[in-house]
């Protein structure tokens, strides 16, 4: 396996990273700072679990390196703000304490786990039963 990405995955990921800035800054236009944050990074973090699972699926969506590298590194990386999360972590400790910031930060990390799992599950078509 290479250790350098070839160009192609650099131009993809990039490209991807930029499409998937501009939708966060649409956004958070929206939602606003503060709640469009936690949305970007949940469905940021779902959606990159179902770009992987996709992957594995019987009927592959996103197995093509191509796709990871836009969809995957770029986009999801592009639509996530973990820089947006330790601003608020500081805005929040400024304003509010340490301790509700931390809080905030736990369940922001506990949340895209979750949103992760359960997009991996979605995407290689695996419903989750209730």
């Amino acid at each position: 396996m290479a250790l350098n990405p070839p160009p192609r995955a650099l131009g993809l990921a990039f490209a991807g990273g930029a499409v998937g800035t501009i939708a966060r800054a649409l956004v958070t236009l929206v939602a606003g700072n503060f709640f469009g944050l936690f949305v970007v990074n949940l469905v940021g973090a779902g959606f990159l679990g179902w770009v992987n699972g996709s992957s594995q699926a019987p009927n592959p969506k996103f197995a093509s390196a191509e796709k990871k590298w836009f969809w995957g590194a770029g986009f999801s990386g592009g639509f996530t703000t973990m820089s947006g999360l330790a601003l608020i972590f500081v805005l929040l400790s400024g304003g509010f304490g340490v301790i509700p910031a931390l809080i905030y930060i736990l369940v922001q990390f506990a949340a895209g786990l979750f949103c992760y799992a359960l997009g991996f599950r979605l995407g290689k078509g695996e419903w989750p039963s209730v």
